[in-house]
């Protein structure tokens, strides 16, 4: 490597250092950004940030106010024409997530569409004179080399611990340093490239994610390109040995170009992350992979593939076999044959399915009704599409879960089309999931509901959604340590999902564990804080903790993020002030009413909240009428906390026994 391709702007900044020129800092808004020391301070707290992230903001804040195209800030910080153009998108992601938004709620880079980025905050610069670290008043040189080795070649300092001569000519000083250091690069590279397919021991359990493809330019994106085939190498790679691999439903998330792939492995907490992108031009698709190693956050190894751009299904099948088969190598796993089974030859109902499992996994009433259309837009097009059924029962059994009056009328819709699903495909693990659901909630079969999720899970033990549905009906039999276990396996193969912590907090509740369940419905909140549901769940336990004071404080939370009026919110603080928690019983409980007179009754909600106010004949009434709609709560008479003041009521003992908990 010559010295032209270290960055120019850090050779310069050493240069100035070690001729005992002053050093200097950047201010901006409330942080402190230490060129020399190479840290980043924040209210006088350091920042993390990664060495190249740290390079990126240096040569931004370094240009404050004027636009850097890409191929400055690219030839800037990457010289090694090696590393991908994705790269920058994803550190500009990452350094805005890191700084967040000044006082008035603006980024602190701006992109310039097309062009490049443009650091926007005034930028101080505090200069200082460099502190006297050797007895003849110059710079310790050691401590330059080191970290000049740990940034530009992210070589560990022991790299360089021998003692280092003192030259006169810094220039000299630094050829050399750059020299020897890519001497010692390039022989831990041939090292670790002739090692690579043998370092990786084949019976090593490993976990690896692969993220939805990226467009090397924003137009024209596609899912079916994005989603489709990321999925086709999840299928490809899911079959090795001791190899963990997350499903799209945990991935496709990370969909955003600007997303950091290495931020992406922490979050779903494996040891590998594909991020690969893709160009369309003259009638071809290039495909460029890069498998990266989270823990160091180097590009272990990058496959490229070239395919005529005709049928996505080609695509997939050659992307899976090129791509994917020489994964598994480099992974020391042996390779497979498998392409992805895909249900149907229609490419558009493929793209249709796509689309509905993306609206799907968004949660709300809206979004099940979307991807409805999708899914019948699909089945449409093709009459066997067994997914695109499966897909359809889960948007139905998500609607009836909001708890409007057509509960009962969307679990039968949703058996339809389960039924449709397993007598096209009786193998498909998300079929025997969703019918589980529908035996447990809709028809109270107990035993045929838990024989479905076990087949669902024996079909495919690595599904997050399996477990996760399974952990719910254990949960409800009151089999608590069961359901613990269940919904920590599907956290541990979907981690980043809030659903599954809201789930595992949930089932904490039930088990009147409210301490732990508070913490771990915090940490939902931590990754989504717009999750309602768990805002819902924490003032349960709260009330199971006869705390009504915090009770209320969330409450006032979830009404602060419902985003309901100043005014609505200061009378609920009156109500509390005047009547305590009784007071907002009695007043959700008329809001509940006005909910039912609009063809939106909640018997459930109506049921606990007639239990609070002590009118117990009120409560079984309702309860009668959840279980007349098959509202989601009845299949939880025998656990549910509210519930244990009527345990010893025979009319309520009649209504579990009716319901078949008894």
């Amino acid at each position: 490597m010559s010295l032209e391709k270290v960055p120019s702007f850090l050779v310069n900044l050493f240069e100035a250092e070690m001729n005992g020129n002053d050093t200097h800092s950047y201010r901006f808004n409330s942080f402190l950004l230490d060129v020399a020391e190479r840290q980043l301070f924040h209210d006088h707290k350091a920042v993390q940030l990664t060495p190249k992230a740290f390079d990126v903001l240096v040569y931004l804040v370094g240009h404050g106010g004027h636009l850097v195209e890409k191929d400055e800030l690219m030839n800037a910080c990457w010289p090694d024409s090696f590393v991908d153009e994705v790269n920058i998108p994803r550190t500009i992601h990452t350094l805005r997530r890191t700084l967040g938004e000044d006082d008035n709620g603006n980024k602190f880079i701006e992109t310039v569409p097309t062009k490049g980025y443009r650091f926007v905050a005034k930028v101080n610069v505090a200069r200082e004179q460099p502190e006297q670290k050797s007895t003849n008043g110059k710079q310790d040189i050691s401590a330059v080399v080191e970290n000049f080795a740990e940034t530009v070649f992210h070589i560990p300092p022991s790299v360089t611990d021998e003692p280092v001569s003192k030259q006169r000519h810094p220039t000299r000083i630094i050829l050399f340093t750059v020299g020897f250091l890519s001497a010692v690069f390039l022989i831990f590279l041939l090292s670790f490239n002739f090692q690579s397919a043998s370092s990786v021991n084949p019976n090593d359990i490993k976990s690896i994610a692969v993220l939805p493809l990226k467009p090397l330019t924003a137009e024209n994106r596609d899912s079916i390109y994005e989603l489709g085939i990321a999925d086709s190498l999840i299928l490809k790679l899911s079959s090795a040995k001791n190899l963990i691999v997350r499903e799209l439903s945990a991935t496709r998330q990370y969909a955003d170009i600007e997303q950091d792939a290495i931020a992406a492995g922490r979050e779903q907490k494996v040891d590998y992350v594909l991020a690969s992108n893709y160009q369309i031009a003259d009638g071809k698709i290039r495909i460029t992979s890069q498998l990266i190693n989270v823990e160091s956050g180097l590009v272990e190894d990058v496959f490229k593939v070239e395919q005529e751009n005709s049928s996505i299904f080609s695509i997939q099948d050659a992307v899976a076999a090129n791509i994917g088969g020489s994964l598994l190598k480099r992974l020391n796993r042996e390779p497979n044959n498998h392409l992805a089974k895909r249900y149907t030859s229609n490419e558009e109902a493929y793209r249709l399915y796509l689309l509905g499992t993306t609206m799907a996994d968004k949660r709300g009433r809206k979004n099940a009704e979307k991807a409805i259309e999708y899914f019948e837009q699909a089945v449409k097009l093709d009459p066997n599409y067994a997914p695109a059924y499966a897909g359809m029962a889960n948007a139905r059994t998500g609607m009836a879960f909001t708890g409007r009056d057509d509960a009962r009328e969307q679990y039968l819709k949703a058996k339809s089309a389960i039924e449709t699903a397993l007598a096209l495909d009786d193998n498909l693990a998300e079929s025997h999931t969703y019918s589980g659901e529908i035996k447990w909630v809709c028809e109270w079969d107990f035993a045929g509901a838990e024989r479905e999720h076990k087949r669902a899970i024996e079909l495919n033990p690595n599904s997050s959604a399996a477990h996760r549905m399974y952990a719910l009906y254990l949960s409800s039999m009151g089999r608590f340590d069961d359901a613990i276990a269940e919904i920590k396996t599907a956290v541990d193969l979907e981690p980043a999902l809030a659903l599954n912590h809201r789930i595992y907090g949930g089932t904490l509740v039930y088990a009147r564990r409210y301490d732990e369940a508070i913490a771990r419905l915090k940490q939902t909140l931590e990754m989504d804080p717009d999750f309602i549901e768990a805002y819902h769940w924490i003032i349960g336990a709260y009330e199971g903790k006869d705390d009504d004071d915090q009770a209320f404080e969330w409450f006032v939370k979830l009404e602060i993020k419902a985003d309901e009026e100043a005014d609505e919110i200061q009378a609920w603080k009156t109500v509390y002030a005047r009547s305590g928690w009784r007071g907002v019983d009695e007043r959700l409980f008329e809001q509940a009413k006005e909910a039912e007179k609009n063809g939106k009754p909640n018997y459930t909600q109506m049921a606990n909240l007639s239990v609070d106010l002590v009118q117990p004949e009120q409560a079984i009434a309702y309860l009668e009428k959840a279980m007349g709609k098959r509202q989601w709560g009845t299949v939880f008479l025998n656990v549910t906390p509210h519930y244990d003041s009527l345990r010893l009521d025979p009319r309520f003992d009649d209504l579990v026994r009716r319901v078949g908990l008894k």
